[in-house]
């Protein structure tokens, strides 16, 4: 398993981190990796938006959305 290390981390920030991780009943080590986890699950955004770009593409008139949007709330 391997390891990383912050280095210059002022105290404030330190012990924000401390009451954090005392708050989720947990370690800072821990804690720290489940935010690293966290992040890790979100697509980075330029992958995000490369996604996007790949969609299908929908060339819809304001009275096609506007006639989705009746249907939708049941006044069609």
């Amino acid at each position: 398993m391997s390891n990383v290390q912050v280095k210059h981390l002022d105290d404030e920030l330190h012990e924000q981190l401390r009451q954090r991780a005392a708050a989720e009943g947990t370690t800072i080590s821990e804690y720290v990796l489940d935010l690293i986890r966290r992040d890790l699950r979100v697509p980075r955004r330029r992958q995000w938006l490369d996604d996007i770009a790949h969609l299908p593409k929908y060339d819809f008139s304001r009275d096609e959305i506007a006639a989705a949007i009746d249907d939708g709330r049941g006044r069609a």
